[in-house]
């Protein structure tokens, strides 16, 4: 028996070196090596708390993104640019990803979309004071509506119906319109609005209501090229975020980031 237990641990031992010894060939073959190299270029705009240059790990979902691909074996530099300038890039192929898209047919139609990365509610918001009544998207037809340019709000309401639509470079422009009397609503999704009202003085924020039940709940992805390229790079990064999400990385990035308002009731109701 003793000498059948060393003859089974020799086997073993040997075994192990020539896993040891398969994995070093996998890890220095030219196409391994190349794969470790190689940076995925992933181009984005500015929307806080998402993606931003202003941020640590620029922003919640970047940082899910670099991370994921971390797990992978990949290597992220990202571009931030116009949103625009950001889809024609892509176009071009001149970037491996896009971030964040949302689900939509034509997004669907046009790249290879992530798993869902979070999902967040689009919202209208007025003054307080202002009585508006909505208990349907007609009711708000007579009434102007502020969202950023570039967002794919204004297409979307102009396909629903005659609503009167004024694009703004960002939301901080729609809030001083709204506050001064040019427009009488905004659009954007909730987490965008409070983190604009956080960052202004307390003379600057006046009392606003989230008007109830949201516009849309959309969810946000990675957009990837409709190649086999594209695909594969869509599946290790759908891999690489299932494993956040079994590691606890996920849920302590949005913690990380303070995400807790994006769907459902906010933390507190602007004021």
């Amino acid at each position: 028996m003793k000498r059948t237990s060393e003859g089974t641990r020799h086997i073993l031992r040997l075994y192990g070196l020539f896993c040891c010894a398969l994995l070093l060939i996998a890890l220095f073959t030219p196409q391994a090596v190349h794969a470790r190299q190689r940076q995925l270029h992933i181009v984005m705009t500015e929307w806080v708390p998402y993606t931003s240059s202003n941020m640590v790990g620029k922003g919640a979902l970047a940082e899910m993104a670099e991370i994921a691909f971390k797990l992978q074996g990949l290597a992220v530099q990202f571009s931030i640019v116009p949103w625009q300038r950001a889809v024609d890039m892509m176009d071009r192929h001149e970037a491996d990803a896009l971030l964040p898209v949302y689900t939509s047919p034509r997004n669907k139609g046009r790249y290879y979309l992530s798993d869902s990365m979070l999902s967040v509610d689009s919202v209208f918001v007025r003054l307080k004071d202002m009585q508006i009544p909505y208990k349907q998207l007609d009711d708000l037809i007579a009434w102007r509506i502020g969202v950023v340019k570039d967002t794919s709000y204004a297409a979307t309401l102009g396909k629903q119906g005659p609503f009167i639509v004024e694009e703004a470079p960002h939301e901080l422009m729609n809030y001083r319109k709204l506050v001064t009397g040019r427009i009488e609503l905004m659009l954007d999704t909730r987490e965008t609005i409070e983190r604009m009202m956080d960052s202004l003085p307390a003379s600057e924020r006046k009392p606003l209501e989230y008007m109830e039940p949201p516009y849309q709940t959309s969810t946000l992805h990675l957009a990837f090229h409709p190649t086999d390229t594209g695909k594969k790079l869509r599946d290790m990064f759908n891999d690489g975020l299932a494993m956040l999400h079994d590691k606890g990385i996920y849920a302590a990035i949005l913690e990380k980031h303070s995400i807790a308002r994006s769907t459902g009731h906010p933390v507190r109701h602007i004021e």
